[in-house]
């Protein structure tokens, strides 16, 4: 009986692998070009009110067109929209959210056509510049190159610009040592692409390291101490997921496949908590065997969902909710979610209460340790 439990799990677990490798290895389209730009503040931060990209024939940029244009930018220096304006808002699209904005060419596949006088002309534009309206005043950039390497009239297929808010101007450069493999991430997604799994085993390790004290401090039976600690272990193959996938999945500019697969991890978890209330009784190597099973089918099942309605739109999405928010709602769920399962599967020997102070404990060991291993930078 065990042979076979193991080899389901076995074949499952392959089955899962080969279904998220297939997305690799398909067919896809490419990323959109984009340019992102990055904005920090040197003093105080006020509030981007709207952002314009103008063209510039000149490394001077005595005679500025509009490019294109996020929100409201109607002070003194800013430009006004044009007919090239509206022919450019079909091809691109400027969206800002946050301390982020993102200029994406939407139409990446044009017929080609005589290029006409026009166009020609256009040629020049090689240079731009960025005027910015915020709630204090308005600032502008010097002129920059659209592609600092070839130096022609059109933009980065991909590229970072750091963007410096001070007193009175914009400073603008571009970033040329960030990865362009993190196209689609958020600051987040990216700290957390490298050291999911290592984080993953951090948590698992240091939240049972520090039940394991807590537990022997509270005197409980060693058989109770093995039970909860393997619930602790499992309730992690399911909390860990949400934290650091649903919850950044909802921040700004993200593709509808990475919110997708954060819902899914979501669903799972809620689902596996209701399997576990059920079988509430059940022993610790059933509680391991349900909980592995259950990870592997749920997960198959969530991410074939979210790949079937999610794949292929690559446009990020730039309304979200900001870093600021997310990030301590997750740790909340984490507390609330684990304290709840925990108490479940303690089988009355730990009261909600007391597993809601567990569950605190071990979260946050677990953060500490991961900003202590990992850097900082998470809050930054």
């Amino acid at each position: 009986m065990k042979w076979k439990r193991v080899n389901l799990i076995s074949i499952l677990a392959i089955d899962m692998i080969v279904l998220f490798a297939l997305p690799a290895i398909a067919n896809a389209p490419p990323p959109p070009p984009m340019n992102w730009f990055l904005l920090s503040y040197s003093t105080s931060q006020p509030t981007l009110q709207g952002l314009q990209i103008a063209e510039c024939n000149t490394a001077t940029c005595e005679q500025p067109t509009l490019f294109i244009q996020y929100g409201e930018c109607f002070a003194t220096g800013c430009l006004k929209p044009n007919a090239k304006t509206s022919q450019i808002a079909k091809d691109y699209r400027f969206d800002c959210a946050d301390n982020r904005c993102l200029l994406i060419e939407v139409n990446t596949f044009p017929i080609d056509q005589p290029e006409t006088q026009e166009q020609s002309k256009e040629q020049t534009n090689k240079w731009f510049r960025l005027i910015g309206q915020f709630s204090d005043r308005l600032r502008l950039s010097s002129p920059m190159f659209k592609n600092p390497q070839t130096k022609n009239a059109s933009f980065s297929y991909s590229a970072f610009w750091q963007v410096l808010v001070t007193k009175d101007s914009l400073q603008l450069g571009p970033e040329e040592d960030r990865q362009l493999y993190f196209i689609f991430l958020t600051p987040l997604q990216e700290y957390t692409s490298q050291m999911f799994y290592s984080g993953w085993l951090l948590t698992i390790t240091s939240e049972v390291l520090i039940a394991s004290i807590f537990l022997w401090w509270r005197k409980v039976s060693r058989q109770n101490i093995v039970r909860t600690l393997v619930a602790i272990a499992m309730v992690n193959l399911f909390s860990y997921p949400v934290v650091w996938s649903f919850f950044p999945s909802l921040e700004p500019f993200q593709i509808l496949l990475t919110r997708y697969l954060g819902i899914s991890s979501l669903v799972v978890a809620l689902v596996y908590g209701l399997i576990m209330y059920g079988r509430r009784s059940a022993s610790s190597k059933k509680i391991i065997f349900i909980s592995l099973l259950a990870f592997i089918v749920l997960n198959i099942a969530g991410g074939f969902i979210a790949l079937w309605f999610g794949y292929g739109n690559r446009l990020p999405i730039a309304q979200g909710i900001p870093y600021r928010w997310t990030m301590p709602i997750s740790e909340v769920f984490a507390v609330v979610y684990e304290a709840w399962l925990i108490a479940t599967l303690s089988l009355g020997q730990l009261s909600l209460k007391q597993s809601g102070v567990l569950s605190l404990l071990t979260n946050v060991t677990s953060l500490v340790l991961g900003l202590i291993i990992f850097g900082t930078s998470l809050f930054t």
